[in-house]
């Protein structure tokens, strides 16, 4: 399978869940959120839908993990990656799934929960790199989110790379670029899987869904049957990534729904925008001076 762009293993458009079950894929969609940070929906909810839509599930919390936990004890015939969805204290959104939901508690415990500041959806006192050590530490694989995203705001690894307010070297820590991610645009996925490609990277795709209707929009296909033949599966190359952006519908609503659920850390939140974008604006000064 190859996407309109030519990258191996890509397809931009809505994944046809027979056909990918036909072929023996299992289907995950690898960027979920639920109520536990800036979604709408209960675990319980997605987990219904994606049986009905015969999916599989990462539960990607902002900095948290009661929705990873939660799923873990549910019994809803869905295969289910313990994941988090990291934001670094330089701006990037760094994604982590685990083989064991101990693990990943574990991780959490010891290295997040203690860093998480007052926007705690928005950043954790802790530099990408140490957050990626820190990882490198467990079984666990260690994806850039939307890298060249989102908008005027430093969200992907590497867009700061681009922007140098992180070294390229940091990317020698990365296992895997997700290269489709329902919140961005064509164009920026697209990029995304041309240096995936270029560079030999495993990739993986998701929704980065708060809302329901967008859940299983974007997945990431192997033929395995558990959690350890999925991941291991992404790091042989052997994953596919099928899906596309959400429509202006889907995002006016998200949108919505995560300014409301930012509304009680309005003002830390914009502290928190206000350092991590002012290298940037600096920098941009500095050319125009020039």
């Amino acid at each position: 399978m190859a996407s309109a762009g030519g990258e191996k293993g890509i397809q931009f458009n809505f994944p046809v869940f027979e056909e990918i079950r036909d072929k023996g894929y299992a289907a995950i969609d690898m960027h979920v959120h639920t109520r536990y940070s800036d979604a709408a929906n209960r675990v319980k909810t997605i987990l219904a839908h994606a049986k009905k839509t015969g999916t599989g599930i990462s539960f990607t919390d902002h900095n948290e993990i009661r929705g990873a936990i939660e799923a873990s004890g549910c019994q809803a015939d869905v295969l289910v990656i313990p994941g988090i969805e990291l934001s670094a204290l330089e701006g990037p959104h760094i994604l982590l799934y685990f083989y064991e939901i101990g693990d990943l508690e574990d991780f959490f415990t010891c290295h997040i929960s203690k860093n998480r500041g007052r926007s705690r959806y928005m950043s954790l006192q802790l530099p990408a790199g140490k957050i990626l050590d820190a990882a490198g530490q467990y079984d666990c694989l260690r994806v850039a989110a939307h890298p060249f995203g989102y908008f005027g705001i430093n969200r992907g690894l590497l867009k700061c790379v681009d922007n140098k307010v992180l070294p390229a070297e940091i990317l020698m820590d990365i296992d895997a670029i997700e290269v489709i991610c329902g919140g961005m645009s064509r164009s920026l996925n697209e990029k995304a899987a041309a240096y995936a490609g270029s560079h030999g990277y495993p990739i993986t795709g998701g929704s980065d869904a708060h809302i329901l209707p967008a859940v299983g929009s974007v997945v990431t296909c192997v033929r395995a049957g558990s959690v350890e033949e999925f991941l291991q599966g992404i790091l042989r190359r052997e994953g596919l990534v099928i899906g596309s952006s959400v429509g202006f519908l889907h995002k006016g609503i998200t949108g919505a729904v995560i300014a409301w659920k930012y509304l009680p850390y309005t003002f830390s939140s914009l502290r928190v925008h206000y350092d991590q974008n002012l290298p940037g604006m600096k920098a941009y000064i500095r050319k125009l001076i020039r």
